[in-house]
């Protein structure tokens, strides 16, 4: 379980960004699922990302050991691709959690990676969420899953729903993002970049926050 919110600690995750032509589609995708009601809460399309590994709260004195553990994680992974899958949801249709989009990973690089990283953080002594990974991105999120006539009448609209299946990208990095929770929903910040072995681009240490 989550730690309730505490101001002195960073709430940490590692994922991938996403391109500018991903976001426009997701989120002109999660814009019409929130269509269906308040009760709807779509990403917008500058928070949408791919989760890695979410860490939770840490300390800001755990940096270091996070970023040894996320180097090395990076420097065993090549670049792989990533292409848009199919619609899904958590829950039930009447009873809808979260509505996404799947990722393809033909290469498996994204579980390599989830696997990379999370060994890695075992090594450092790093708590994490240790849920196998389901490679997906968050388009949105019911706020009472328990309204049957909400939930349904998402899901239906899920069926109508068109997201052009099939662009790809590579991935050449991944970032540790901090998650600030707000009433407007949650405000990212890129911490550290990490690019994987042989992409060529430059990373950057991590620093604290505050």
């Amino acid at each position: 379980m989550e730690q309730v919110n505490d101001r002195s600690k960073l709430r940490l995750f590692t994922a991938v960004e996403l391109p500018h032509r991903w976001k426009e589609e997701l989120g002109a995708a999660a814009a019409q699922i929130g269509q269906a009601g308040a009760d709807v809460k779509p990403v917008q399309p500058d928070s949408i990302h791919a989760t890695l590994v979410f860490l939770g709260y840490q300390p800001p004195a755990s940096l270091p050991r996070i970023d040894a553990a996320l180097s090395v994680a990076a420097r065993r992974i090549r670049p792989f691709r990533l292409a848009l899958g199919r619609i899904g949801f958590f829950g039930q249709p009447h009873r809808l959690h979260v509505v996404w989009v799947g990722l393809d990973d033909p290469a498996a690089g994204m579980r390599a990676l989830h696997g990379a990283v999370s060994e890695q953080l075992r090594a450092q002594g790093v708590q994490f969420d240790t849920k196998p990974l389901v490679p997906h991105i968050t388009l949105a999120r019911l706020r009472r899953p328990s309204d049957r006539g909400v939930s349904l009448r998402v899901h239906a609209d899920l069926q109508s729903l068109h997201i052009a299946t099939g662009l790809s990208f590579e991935v050449k990095e991944f970032v540790l993002m901090e998650s600030q929770l707000a009433r407007s929903g949650p405000q990212y910040t890129v911490v550290g970049r990490f690019p994987l072995l042989g992409s060529g681009q430059r990373a950057h240490s991590l620093e604290d926050p505050h």
